[in-house]
């Protein structure tokens, strides 16, 4: 990175329903509420911080106000993800307010905006920062990575113990799809996501899509050469499945405009009431995340007083 100064954008709702998953559902604090996702998003919280040292931060936060545009273009836009079971969705969603009062506590910005999704918030608050500083982004998100650029990153962070952390800049990223990361949206206009629900075209795989994108590059660029296309097979699966490519790359496009409020200033990471945080842990029971409070607290006075970190 080629920055002192950093933004670290927290994709949240990757940290909840990982947290959901990888903590028991009778994690309980002693009024009785479920703390499962409150108690990983924190501890992710502040492993990302230490582990990243940025010095501005900000979480992305999903909008249930009204449909995104993706749903009004695309009904079946993520129609095949499975739904929670109605106990399990009951325990999440009473856990937000907690996960709100954790983010608040730490005087972080969460940034929303109706009708669109995190993934959209996290790419305009890119796109604003990284005029100033670097901008990390912490997620396990595909989508994401066709944000990087020279200044922007996506962070994966490790799974114990089977998925280790990466770190993705430019370089990476081609290394391991083999194309740039602002290609991705036309890969998976071609290869489609099932996670997603994004159509694609029938019958394109990982294989072929980059094969494509090797040649000719952007979506538009194949369909302007398709006489160049050697395979019949693959020239005629582009041709019939034409309109579903390219509603795929809308779909798979994240927007980095939208209208919201995004300030900076609004983002320092050491600007928080470490005695209202505490207060917070104590009531949930989250002792065992003293430790790494503490040590933010001294990462954070450092910064207070315009010392260097040891990075």
């Amino acid at each position: 990175m080629s920055s002192d100064n950093r933004l670290l954008l927290l994709d949240t709702f990757y940290f909840l329903h990982r947290s959901f998953h990888a903590y028991p559902k009778d994690l309980v604090a002693s009024t009785g509420e479920h703390t499962n996702i409150v108690f990983g998003f924190a501890s992710s919280l502040l492993d990302s911080i230490l582990t990243l040292n940025p010095t501005h931060i900000a979480c992305g936060w999903e909008s249930e106000d009204q449909p995104s545009f993706r749903k009004e273009l695309y009904p079946l836009y993520q129609f095949a993800r499975v739904s929670m079971e109605p106990e399990d969705d009951h325990i999440f969603k009473e856990q937000l307010p907690l996960v709100i009062e954790v983010i608040e506590a730490f005087n972080i910005p969460r940034l929303t905006q109706n009708g669109f999704e995190g993934d959209d918030v996290l790419g305009t608050a890119s796109e604003v920062a990284s005029k100033d500083l670097d901008v990390v982004i912490s997620t396990a998100d595909q989508d994401l990575l066709q944000l990087i650029n020279d200044r922007i990153f996506v962070y994966r962070p490790a799974r114990p113990p089977y998925i280790k952390s990466e770190f993705f800049d430019f370089e990476k990223f081609k290394e391991k799809y083999t194309f740039e990361p602002r290609l991705m949206i036309d890969y998976k206009a071609l290869r489609g996501d099932p996670s997603d629900g994004i159509p694609g075209v029938m019958g394109i795989g990982d294989v072929i899509a980059k094969q494509l994108i090797g040649q000719f590059g952007t979506l538009e660029n194949i369909y302007d050469h398709l006489d160049d296309v050697k395979s019949a097979s693959v020239k005629k699966k582009l041709i019939d499945d034409k309109d579903e490519a390219f509603m795929s790359k809308q779909l798979a496009t994240i927007i980095t405009n939208i209208p919201m409020g995004f300030n900076l200033k609004d983002c320092l990471v050491h600007d928080f009431d470490v005695q209202k945080v505490q207060k917070i842990f104590d009531r949930l029971g989250f002792k065992s995340l003293n430790r790494k409070l503490d040590m933010l607290e001294k990462r954070a006075t450092l910064l207070r007083r315009g010392l260097p970190l040891l990075i």
